[in-house]
């Protein structure tokens, strides 16, 4: 008894090439998810404190990665006050974010609950910073126009949104 496999043979699939703004666009996606991974996993970080640093190094890695794809050298030193003045001017998400990392101090349901809140926090923040950087150039902005105070709601609503999901 002898088997035949069956081959199929597959339609021609169109290859459709990306323009650079969309293959920046996918790029630049790609890093935020890549980076709101790392920090969820960072969140993990037993250590109040810690963690929240940890994270940060990411975020600011992030935010490095997505000023090169659009042509800008960013150094860590530029990218700590921005990201201070974004996030530090919106006292919410800071007390969030701070807070939970501090519940983990917490014997046993501190490190329970840390486990939960700090890595979807990290996440969502990450996810917001990213997006409020890739569209604030997208748009045609540059380092030296960036507006804390004016991309703070932007960043608000963005992580709001991230924290949903």
């Amino acid at each position: 008894m002898t088997d035949h496999a069956q081959v199929a043979v597959a339609e021609p699939v169109e290859v459709v090439e990306l323009t650079p703004v969309e293959k920046r666009q996918a790029e630049v996606k790609s890093l935020i998810k890549k980076y709101a991974a790392i920090s969820a996993g960072l969140g993990f970080i037993p250590v109040p404190g810690v963690d929240v640093a940890s994270i940060s190094g990411a975020q600011y890695s992030m935010i490095r990665a997505i000023a090169n794809a659009y042509g800008y050298e960013l150094s860590k030193e530029r990218v700590r006050p921005i990201v201070s003045a974004l996030v530090g001017g919106s006292l919410p998400v800071a007390l969030a974010a701070g807070g939970a990392s501090m519940v983990k101090a917490i014997p046993f349901v501190g490190s329970i609950a840390g486990a939960i809140l700090v890595p979807s926090l990290a996440s969502a923040a990450t996810i917001a910073l990213g997006r409020v950087f890739a569209q604030h150039f997208e748009t045609g902005g540059t380092l030296l126009d960036l507006d804390a105070d004016k991309l703070r709601a932007h960043y608000l609503a963005e992580f709001e949104a991230a924290k949903v999901k």
